[in-house]
This record gives C-alpha cells, sequence and structure tokens, in this order.
C-alpha cells in the first residue's frame, strides 16, 4: 500500500515526481489551446460579425429615415417578386382551375340605379395595423411583408349606381370590377385564386365589404371598406378565418382622401 501511493506522490522531497510533470503539462497545454481559441473567436467576432452587423443596422436605419424616396424602388422589387411568386405557383394554380379567369358580364342599366352613397375618390395609405401578422398567416414571406408593411399604395375607387371598381396603384397592381350584391369575381393575387363578392355594409354604415374565398387555400378574408363622416378617410379592416382551426387575423389600414 505504501509502494502504491509513493508512485501517485507529486513531490518527493525537493524533486519533482513524474506525475506532478505530466500534470503540468496538460494544465499548460489546456491553457495554450484555449487561449488561442478565444484569440480566433475574438478575431472573427472583429473581423466578420461586428461589420455585418453595423452593415445591417445601417441599412435598417437608412430605410426608415429615407422610406418615402425608397418607395419607387419597394414598388420595382414587389413586382418582381410578384412575377416570381406567380411563375412558382403556375403549376399548382392551373391544376386546380385550368380555365382562365373571366371578367363578369355586366348587364346595362346597373350604372344608373339608385345608390346610397358615393365612394368614388383615390385614398392613399397612411397607417398599418397589425398588417405583417396578417400577411405571415396567408403565407407571405418575411421579406415581402417588410416592404408591404412600408409602401403607401393608393387605392382609386369608382362608384356608380351597383358596379363599383378598385384599381390599386403600388407593391401589387390590380383592377377589379364588381357588381354590389351581385355574382361572385375570380382574382388572382400573387398566384392565389379567390372568389369575391362584394355587399354594402350593414347598420347603415357608409362604406362595403368584399368577402374573398381563397380556392386553392383553407381560409377566407372579408375586407371592410368604411367612408368617414367628412368623407376624407377610409378605415379598411381585414380579417382572415380559417377552416382548420387556426385562430383568426386582423389588421386595420387607415387611408387619406388624395382626390
Amino acid at each position: 500500500m505504501t509502494a502504491m501511493l509513493s508512485r501517485v506522490q507529486l513531490f518527493e522531497g525537493d524533486l519533482i515526481t513524474p506525475w506532478a510533470l505530466l500534470l503540468l503539462g496538460v494544465t499548460v497545454a489546456s491553457k495554450i489551446h484555449w487561449e488561442y481559441y478565444l484569440e480566433s473567436l475574438d478575431y472573427a467576432v472583429d473581423s466578420f460579425l461586428v461589420p455585418i452587423y453595423t452593415l445591417l443596422a445601417v441599412l435598417y436605419l437608412s430605410s426608415i429615415a429615407f422610406s418615402k424616396q425608397l418607395e419607387p424602388l419597394y414598388h420595382l422589387l414587389g413586382k418582381i417578386a410578384s412575377v416570381l411568386r406567380l411563375k412558382s405557383k403556375s403549376v399548382a394554380t392551373e391544376s386546380v382551375l385550368p380555365a382562365p379567369t373571366l371578367p363578369i358580364e355586366i348587364p346595362s342599366g346597373l350604372e344608373t340605379e339608385e345608390q346610397p352613397f358615393d365612394l368614388s375618390g383615390a385614398y392613399k395609405l397612411i397607417e398599418n395595423q397589425n398588417y405583417e401578422e396578417f400577411l405571415g398567416v396567408q403565407g407571405v414571406p418575411r421579406m415581402y411583408r417588410g416592404m408591404a408593411n412600408k409602401a403607401r399604395p393608393v387605392h382609386r375607387i369608382t362608384h356608380r349606381g351597383r358596379l363599383l371598381t378598385i384599381k390599386i396603384e403600388g407593391i401589387i397592381e390590380s383592377q377589379t370590377t364588381y357588381i354590389i350584391d351581385g355574382p361572385p369575381v375570380q382574382c388572382d393575387v400573387r398566384g392565389r385564386i379567390f372568389e369575391d363578392t362584394m355587399t354594402y355594409l350593414d347598420n347603415n354604415r357608409t362604406g362595403i365589404v368584399v368577402t374573398k374565398r381563397a380556392l386553392t387555400e383553407k381560409y377566407q378574408i372579408t375586407v371592410q371598406r368604411e367612408l368617414s363622416e367628412d368623407g376624407q378617410a377610409i378605415l379598411m379592416t381585414s380579417k382572415a378565418t380559417f377552416t382548420d382551426g387556426k385562430d383568426p387575423v386582423e389588421c386595420i389600414q387607415k387611408f387619406k382622401r388624395i382626390e
């Protein structure tokens, strides 16, 4: 027993045993290894991560500060993204709806029918509430959601009798004519096909509501446009509801009359 203990002693008198030398060597090697690792990590942070973070921060702050000046760029990028998305969805869309989308037939006399109010005018978006989340639940990629949230499109409405046309000028451009309380209209939005119907708002409110039923997805959207009492603004409330049990998501957008 005494002979065994003597083998693991670190010191024998004033001399260092082989065990002590081995332990000292392992400790020094480990310290050098970790110092080298930490120096390499510090170099990587200083050389790559810090500049990248700084660049992203500058780009983000610049996009906020110059959002108005960058609107034409957002508009162009949105068009490109929309075209790419349409191409990627074309096969799936054609397999579900082989027939092309056709405009509705408009009977004569609808433009002269009596209307309770007139929504005609041009309205520019000035504020979004929960818009990015609303787009997210529909599968819109994060990059496109941010672009859409910063864009300020113009909605041009022409309201004559029971005919109402909405022309959207912005990242996504479209023009759709509805017959109020009439047959459904098929619309293509970023490769998704919707069947739309339009009615007046209930309780004598000044506005209209469009119900959009996605033919290739398991959800539908209701879009309410209500005119303010002074006629200078429209409050648009959009709500997505799902048939698979997901919670509904709502967003509110405020538009200011410019024409």
